[in-house]
């Protein structure tokens, strides 16, 4: 297990999103947009989280935080219209000091980390 600190944390990040030590990263930078981890890549990125850092997966859903690989426009009309399922293309942001926070606690609690963004 690695040091729960935030450069653990920060290192872990620069090293699985391929972030340059160039680039600033904060508590708010996000996951998705500012990481470019979205579908199967932040699916990998977030299970190597949990494992490098033995966090607890608590409530945690891939879901509430990212679309899956090709669930876009398309995906997201058929659904809604063409198989009347109830779907959104809304996610809730994932950030960094989220992670930092979970890493803290030990374990993922949606509710708890909203309050980090």
């Amino acid at each position: 297990m690695k040091s729960r600190s935030w450069e653990s944390l920060e290192s872990f990040v620069r090293q699985e999103a391929c972030i340059s030590s160039k680039k600033s990263i904060t508590p708010v930078t996000s996951v998705e947009d500012d990481l470019g981890q979205q579908g199967d890549d932040a699916d990998l990125f977030m299970q190597r989280f949990f494992e490098a850092f033995d966090v607890d997966r608590g409530d945690y859903d891939f879901h509430r935080y990212f679309l899956m690989e090709g669930e876009g426009v398309l995906y997201h009309l058929l659904s809604k219209y063409l198989m009347r399922r109830n779907h959104t293309l809304k996610r809730e942001p994932l950030t960094v000091g989220m992670l930092h926070a979970a890493l803290l606690n030990g374990k993922w609690d949606s509710g708890a980390l909203s309050q980090h963004k």
